[in-house]
């Protein structure tokens, strides 16, 4: 059966208390772009369900490159004799759902909502290792302070985090033992919608691991796969790269994939299955490099899903990186065919898989995108960091 893709990027956010941010602002608008990026998933026949119809010099411009041609439902239209494929599942995504011809099965909402908890990744890692980098719950702004204030001396920075987050672009840093009047103000925002807030150690991360596999009402683990993600200092999801036999994840391999079995067993106890995004990380304890096994565990889809299937179809046999950039930051072309001249040999070229291809219009009904995804693609990883640098040198403001 064909799949319509429900891309509800704000997901995380609609699982906190009340529900969702409110429509309109930033963070929904860039929630409904995020659509256009799945325009690169699937096979022909499948679609995606947007806001508003991409740009028809975008799908031109894709076509073009060689993507599938996948089919866009504007909403509320969808096609009912699709299976629907949402990027998690939420009430507005089950009653969606309800629309098809054949419903999809999905796990109780009640579920979804405490797996995708900080408050249960924290749980799950207490259960496999002990140390000070499990986060910390705090129901209060005085807890926070007091917990931040008893810390030891080696430490000087700590993450603030909600308990849903949005792939860790509400991240706070905290700088100072005291805690500014600002860093109080974003906690008390934090404990007004949800019920907690977490906190923890800043590490000097040097590596991000991402594990996306599926899970059974079994606990048994499905179609898991490694790839690095390239994030910002505090941690919000910014790219992820893709490489045949990765050697800068060879050595963690096989302790992450012990933890990806631990972590889908305790998903399948507490009632879930589906797709399953664990987030790991490298980081540097005084020149020895240390795993932290599980720092959120995300039970939807991964925000990169479309450029790993992509890589998968083409027999991972390239290497890719994908990456999303602030608009404001660049100075881009007003048309594609103007941006793949500017790019000269750089430009995506389908034969041979390899270039750069504009992964989002450039501008949709008369407005710029908050931020624009790029792909990458060459036969090594140093090409691909060339080409990165190049687009960044010719449009980077």
């Amino acid at each position: 059966m064909l799949r319509e893709f429900f891309v509800n990027a704000d997901f995380d956010l609609s699982l906190r208390r009340d529900g969702a941010p409110s429509p309109g602002g930033a963070r929904d608008r860039q929630a409904e772009e995020m659509a256009f990026h799945f325009l690169l998933l699937g096979v022909d026949g499948d679609s995606v369900i947007v806001a508003l119809p991409p740009d028809l010099a975008f799908l031109s411009y894709l076509r073009e490159c060689g993507f599938p041609r996948l089919e866009t439902s504007v909403r509320p239209s969808i096609r009912r004799d699709s299976c629907l494929t949402p990027f998690g599942w939420n009430r507005e995504a089950a009653d969606l759902n309800r629309r098809y011809e054949i419903p999809a099965a999905h796990p109780p909402l009640d579920v979804v909502r405490r797996v995708n908890g900080r408050r249960f990744a924290a749980s799950v890692e207490r259960e496999l290792c002990s140390g000070d980098d499990v986060s910390e719950v705090l129901t209060s702004v005085e807890a926070l302070e007091e917990w931040v204030a008893g810390r030891p001396s080696s430490e000087t920075e700590w993450i603030l985090k909600s308990e849903h987050g949005n792939s860790g672009l509400g991240n706070r840093r905290l700088r100072t033992r005291d805690l500014g009047e600002a860093d109080r103000k974003v906690a008390c925002r934090l404990l007004s919608v949800d019920e907690c807030v977490l906190v923890e150690p800043f590490r000097q991360r040097v590596l991000d691991v991402s594990s996306v596999f599926d899970v059974d009402t079994s606990g048994s683990v499905h179609g898991l796969h490694l790839h690095e993600v390239v994030s910002t200092a505090d941690g919000a999801f910014i790219g992820a790269l893709f490489e045949p036999e990765s050697p800068t994840l060879a050595p963690w391999r096989e302790d992450v994939a012990r933890v990806v079995d631990f972590v889908a067993r305790q998903l399948a106890e507490a009632g879930y299955f589906g797709p399953v995004c664990l987030d790991s990380f490298v980081w540097d304890d005084a020149g020895r490099l240390v795993l932290r096994p599980v720092v959120d565990i995300n039970a939807r889809l991964h925000m990169s899903v479309a450029a790993l299937e992509l890589w998968r179809e083409w027999g991972r046999d390239r290497v890719v990186l994908w990456r999303l950039f602030s608009s404001r930051k660049f100075r881009l072309p007003s048309s594609h065919h103007e941006l793949a001249r500017g790019l000269g040999e750089d430009a995506y070229d389908a034969t041979a898989r390899r270039g750069i291809v504009v992964t989002s219009p450039l501008e949709n009904a008369g407005r710029r995108l908050l931020r624009v995804g790029a792909l990458f693609a060459g036969a090594s990883r140093e090409e691909v960091e060339g080409l990165e640098g190049r687009f960044r040198e010719l449009f980077e403001k």
